[in-house]
């Protein structure tokens, strides 16, 4: 009971932590008794607590020098047949087995205590056949110490080096070890001389004898060899040689055991080779049923065993075959069970047809019928998975069928994570409308059996999960926005209440991101902000299953971009800052890096535009591979700069360019130089900052590299010439105007306009401002007579008369002419209002004719 239990966790608590040297003579015995007692709870807690009582007897006796405790070599052996028996991981039991054995001998050599004996070493050979690891030098090294050990009087006593010498247990966990090792030939053929080493042993006065359980090990190993017919073949001959030997050694008996392990290696043969391996399963069940055995009460698992092999074989009428065996099964009065239903079922639908399928229904009603039989989600996933696989236009629906009947018959015909997996799997495969919101629902079923109703079959596992969040993230319902948040969610609370099926990934978090990426929305902006928090912590948690990368990165970006520019930016720089600062080579992609270039171009923070240029000169220097840089990303950089109309933006873009274009016409053809539009942005700084003459100088080098200049980069200077007040404006507007007439056959519409606000805004003198407005006049005359204006030249050309002009009348005087042309082109727009506001009255009667306004792109 649970109080039994405490009270038992009590005591050993007690005894654990007693004063060392203080233990009674009762205490004593408990704790040798609680040793015994929790090595047979066969779980690593069991395990632990053994050894720890092992520990503190051992400490009791030599710490705290109590002669009245003992500690015999069987202590030592309980403790590691306890981790032996443990649900613990294989290498884990080596380490602890090896451990506790090391320290068995290492006390008996310091203080003559219990020497090991060959149960001890036993122990350790049983504990590598529980790890993947390849053992087989330390199992054959393990061999040759106790037959050493045996030998050697001068360290152990007679009696104490007879009782290490290798016996039959010692020959079988070394065989068992070889056994364990899986599609491995030359373990199996280890194994096999090993026995014969027995049998040799065994006609001698050893004391060592062969029995059915070392002939049964090594027709496992055979049967796991993974050598197909022959493996089979090799298990048969060794049955075979047990029939000829049981008449003369009654320790050599075949058991059900035996035949079922030597038919079972049938089952895994090639598909050429199937036709014979039933042949061969059924003759051998035909000599067994002839046979008497000793434990006729197991024969069960030999039926079994052969259905299986028919099963897995696809022979013709396999589910004939098993029928058969089923009614032979009668005859020697064994019933059916649920492993024979099992592989009957499987051959039925193994043909994957419509018969087969049908064949597979009639054979679960007759399971679910059956009065001493109760079916198993296994049994239901058998005709499932076959539904499925099946060319049907209604294997959906009718998976979905079995499903629901599965849930109706309930208890643990209930669907498993098996079940769920292979029905989900199905919907993301289907271009069904309703396909995601259905797999949802059926994940939703799988965690409410799992946590409410404790169904532990249905636990949900990585694969459910990550499923369900691609359908959700390929979904076009506006839904699937919150519900693949959700999703993460609920995977979250799995991982951290324990279950081990679900393992969180750097893919898994990329995808639920790039999701809500999709959507530009402060909401789903905050959501991902909150997933790449988690991540960055989990990181530095020390996990590397869920570290964010590129992609994670990018897709933050892509959002954060169209929400908050300035925190993308931030984001950008503080990726870029780490990975250039960083030991580790911190992947970045093509994309990646464009895209984190382009986060920095549109902050108009100074510092972003310094960490663009340090980027990627990190990246032309370094030997990566991962990242190409392109015309396109060093646009960014000069872009980034634009941004920041100061002297300082303006300085460090031109030696950027500079350091470019001298690499480049030094020969190292591998630089990588800005398009149009990237010299068209560094324009933007010189120019405002009064580099001007800088800018002309950068226009006629890029002419010279036959990167031919567009409207665009005369643009660019020109409205980097107004917006704030100058002196020169105009000057430099008119200087670079001009070039441009040289340079271009057509001047666009905006380029007129732009070369006129710039003369709008200068300030200073009045010989200045006249020398401006004249400017302005003679480029608003070649737009006339280019016939490239608008509503917005007019209404430009106004606020020039209205800004340099130094009274109202003087306004007048030039805005009437002026505004008279305009009315009569129907290009009176919103500009021409809002600029000529407070003398409208004196131009404009009431309201505007609609005649004057009829061209105008920029009305109200």
């Amino acid at each position: 009971s649970a109080n039994e239990e405490r009270s038992l966790h009590s005591t050993i608590h007690y005894v654990l932590t007693r004063d060392v040297g203080r233990l009674s003579i009762v205490n004593i015995q408990k704790a040798r008794s609680f040793l015994s007692i929790t090595s047979n709870w066969n779980n690593e807690k069991g395990a632990v607590l053994c050894e720890q009582l092992l520990e503190r007897l051992f400490e009791e006796r030599y710490t705290g020098s109590n002669i009245n405790v003992i500690i015999e070599s069987d202590k030592y052996n309980i403790c590691m047949n306890a981790w032996n028996k443990s649900n613990a991981d294989g290498q884990k039991i080596v380490h602890q087995v090896e451990s506790i054995l090391h320290r068995m001998e290492q006390r008996y050599f310091d203080h003559q205590e219990t020497p090991p004996d060959n149960i001890s070493y036993n122990c350790l050979m049983n504990a590598y056949s529980k790890s993947d690891e390849d053992s087989a030098d330390k199992v054959e090294a393990i061999l040759e110490k106790m037959n050493s050990f045996a030998h050697d009087t001068n360290v152990f006593s007679s009696e104490a080096a007879s009782r290490i010498s290798p016996d039959e247990t010692t020959y079988n966990s070394m065989m068992n070890y070889y056994a364990s090792r899986k599609n491995d030939h030359i373990s199996a053929q280890r194994a096999e001389d090993l026995l014969l080493q027995l049998s040799g042993l065994s006609q001698h006065d050893s004391g060592i004898q062969m029995d059915s359980t070392s002939f049964n090990i090594v027709l496992k190993a055979w049967s796991n060899s993974g050598g197909g017919i022959h493996g089979a073949k090799r298990a048969e001959e060794l049955l075979r040689m047990m029939l000829k030997l049981r008449k003369e050694h009654a320790n050599v008996q075949p058991t059900s055991l035996t035949f079922s392990t030597a038919i079972n290696a049938y089952s895994k043969v090639a598909p050429e080779d199937s036709a014979t391996a039933v042949k061969r399963a059924i003759e051998l069940l035909d000599e067994l049923e002839g046979l008497y055995i000793p434990d006729s009460e197991n024969i069960n698992t030999c039926y079994n065993a052969a259905a299986n092999v028919i099963a897995k074989s696809g022979v013709p009428n396999s589910s004939e075959l098993i029928l058969d065996l089923m009614n032979r099964m009668k005859n020697m009065d064994a019933v059916p069970d649920g492993m024979m239903y099992t592989s009957c079922l499987e051959a039925s639908v193994k043909s994957g047809d419509v018969d087969g399928i049908k064949r597979g229904k009639q054979m679960l009603e007759q399971m679910i019928d059956e009065p001493h039989f109760e079916p198993t989600s296994a049994n239901f996933n058998i005709l499932l998975n076959a539904i499925l696989k099946s060319k049907s236009d209604r294997k959906l629906a009718e998976a979905e069928e079995l499903v629901a009947q599965m849930q109706e018959i309930g208890g643990d015909a209930r669907p498993d994570s098996a079940s769920f997996n292979m029905i989900i799997s199905a919907l993301s495969r289907s271009n069904t409308p309703d396909a995601a919101e259905k797999a949802v629902d059926y994940l939703r079923s799988m965690l409410r059996l799992y946590k409410n109703d404790g169904y532990g079959k249905a636990k949900p596992d990585s694969f459910a999960f990550n499923c369900v969040i691609n359908m959700l993230a390929r979904s076009k319902h506006e839904w699937a926005y919150e519900v693949i948040q959700r999703t993460l969610s609920a995977m979250e609370a799995q991982e951290r209440q324990g279950n081990a099926s679900v393992l969180l990934d750097t893919i898994t978090y990329n995808v639920v991101i790039g999701k809500l990426a999709l959507s530009a929305t402060i909401t789903n902006a905050k959501k991902v902000m909150k997933l790449l928090a988690t991540m960055e912590a989990t990181a530095e948690s020390g996990s590397t299953a869920v570290v964010p990368d590129i992609i994670t990165y990018t897709n933050v970006l892509k959002l954060q971009g169209k929400v908050n520019p300035q925190r993308a930016a931030s984001i950008a720089s503080s990726y870029l800052t780490r990975a250039m600062s960083s030991d580790e080579r911190i992947f970045i992609d093509r994309v990646g890096f464009y895209t984190l270039l382009h986060a920095l171009s549109r902050s108009n923070k100074f510092e972003d535009a310094v960490t663009a240029r340090n980027a990627w000169e990190w990246i032309e220097k370094s030997d990566r591979v991962d990242v190409v840089l392109t015309s396109e990303a060093c646009n960014l950089v000069t872009i980034a700069y634009s941004k920041n109309k100061t002297e300082e933006a303006a300085a460090e873009v031109l030696s950027f360019l500079s350091d470019l274009i001298h690499r480049y016409r030094q020969g190292d053809k591998d630089t990588v130089l800005p398009t149009k539009v990237g010299f068209s942005a560094a324009f933007i700084p010189l120019c405002a900052t009064n580099r001007t003459n800088d800018a002309l100088s950068l226009l006629k080098i890029i002419k010279a590299l036959n990167i031919v200049p567009d409207a665009g980069c005369y643009i660019s200077m020109l409205s980097a010439l107004s917006g704030r007040k100058s002196t020169n404006g105009a000057v430099y507007a008119h200087k670079v105007f001009q070039q441009m007439k040289e340079d271009l056959e057509d001047v666009p519409t905006a380029a007129f306009n732009a070369a006129i606000n710039a003369c709008a805004w200068v300030s200073g003198s009045p010989v200045g401002e006249r020398k401006a407005l004249e400017i302005a006049f003679e480029i608003f005359q070649q737009a006339r007579k280019e016939n490239s204006y608008d509503s917005v030249t007019f209404g430009l050309i106004i606020k020039a008369c209205m800004h340099l002009s130094k009274d109202d009348n003087a306004r007048m005087k030039l805005i009437q002419p002026v505004f008279e042309l305009c009315a009569k082109n129907g290009l009176v727009g919103s500009m021409v209002e809002r600029e000529m506001r407070h003398l409208a009255s004196r131009l404009i009667p009431g309201k505007l004719p609609q005649e004057w306004t009829k061209n105008a792109k920029d009305k109200k």
